[in-house]
């Protein structure tokens, strides 16, 4: 299936000089200009394999009735004009999940990947510390061991390792159920070589049995120093909502049935661009220099109602600005989309350098 969204909104980004991926030869001739997005994507041999694609040629706005997925449907250009003074914030054309498009060349792909890393000016502005606690609380114990080990050993190398197998098992429910919480409690049987040879979960306030059940298995995975004979431990695994959602596991991220017309994308994106724009104008108070690609993956249910928006294929270098940006993110409605649900990325490019007015 084709893919095919509007761009919307805004002057592109001067830093890096280079042209970015997905802006046509046009485009890139004139960077004093907001380039007009005109990517349309072609059809792909599969969701694994997408397919190099030609820079198109200028077109102009997708006629409405286009829609995600209609080969027809081309990238309209963003309107952000008027706001000439303060940072610039580019949207690309979005793309259905899985479905992008592929930088040609090693100098694009170079190029993508240094907005996707970012800065924070030279020399680099040191990140503010991280508000609250995003991240689930997770807490792990080890209440008891009978042998030779020694129960302070056991628990440093414990807390050191099951952590993020304790969130893997948390995500595959508190994506859904964010209120998701309680304890297990899991005894091993550990042999003299210190491998876990056995694994069994005697209690557990959490009302989610696959999670007690991955906790339980992932705990045979925990390393333990040999010792003069086996041992017995037991301990209590502890999880807790953080303040920002769960990111679903990759296991269930698929890109949906559902298509959207590009006018309806672009016009629900238009309206986060001031909370946008606030995010970052006070991230730059800290940083003044700072820039960089940050793509958030939406998720739009039957209803059109967003129930997920994450980053994706980029690491933005100021965390504060993408919780930020996230937060405004999930606030979006979009029109219900025709055919089910539908997953997309919209890759957004910060700039602190202003964009001089189109005449």
């Amino acid at each position: 299936m084709a893919i095919a969204l509007a761009a919307c909104a805004s002057p592109a980004p001067p830093r890096p000089a280079s042209r970015a991926a997905g802006l046509s030869a046009a485009a890139a001739a004139q960077p004093g200009r907001p380039p007009r997005r005109v990517d349309a994507l072609a059809p792909a041999a599969s969701s694994t394999e997408p397919r190099a694609l030609a820079a198109p040629p200028a077109v102009s706005p997708a006629a409405p009735g286009a829609s995600l997925g209609d080969p027809s449907a081309a990238a309209a250009e963003g309107d952000a004009r008027g706001a000439s003074q303060g940072p610039s914030i580019a949207i690309d054309p979005p793309y259905k999940l899985g479905r992008h498009l592929v930088p040609r060349g090693q100098a694009e792909v170079a190029e993508q990947n240094r907005w996707n890393a970012g800065g924070r000016g030279d020399p680099p502005a040191p990140p503010p510390p991280t508000e609250g606690h995003p991240l689930p609380r997770i807490i792990v114990d080890i209440d008891h061991v009978k042998g030779p080990l020694k129960a302070s050993e056991v628990q440093r190398i414990a807390r050191r390792h099951l952590w993020i197998h304790v969130y893997s098992c948390y995500r595959l429910r508190a994506y859904r159920d964010p209120t998701l919480h309680g304890k297990t409690t899991v005894r091993l049987t550990v042999s003299r070589a210190g491998k876990v040879t056995g694994a069994r979960a005697t209690s557990s306030t959490l009302s989610a049995p696959d999670v007690v059940s991955c906790l339980t298995a992932r705990a045979r995975s925990l390393p333990l120093p040999r010792a003069k004979a086996g041992s017995t431990v037991t301990a209590t695994l502890q999880v807790y909502p953080g303040d920002e959602p769960v990111e679903p596991p990759p296991s269930v991220l698929a890109p949906g049935p559902g298509e959207l017309p590009p006018d309806a994308i672009s016009a629900a994106l238009a309206e986060a661009l001031p909370a946008w724009r606030s995010c970052y104008e006070e991230a730059l108070a800290g940083a003044p220099a700072l820039w960089g690609r940050l793509a958030i993956r939406f998720h739009v249910t039957d209803s059109g109602a967003v129930d997920e928006a994450f980053e994706a294929e980029s690491r933005f270098p100021d965390e504060r600005l993408t919780r930020c940006v996230l937060r405004r993110a999930r606030a979006l409605t979009f029109p219900a989309p025709e055919g089910g649900d539908l997953r997309f990325v919209v890759p957004l490019r910060f700039s602190p350098d202003p964009q001089p007015s189109a005449p």
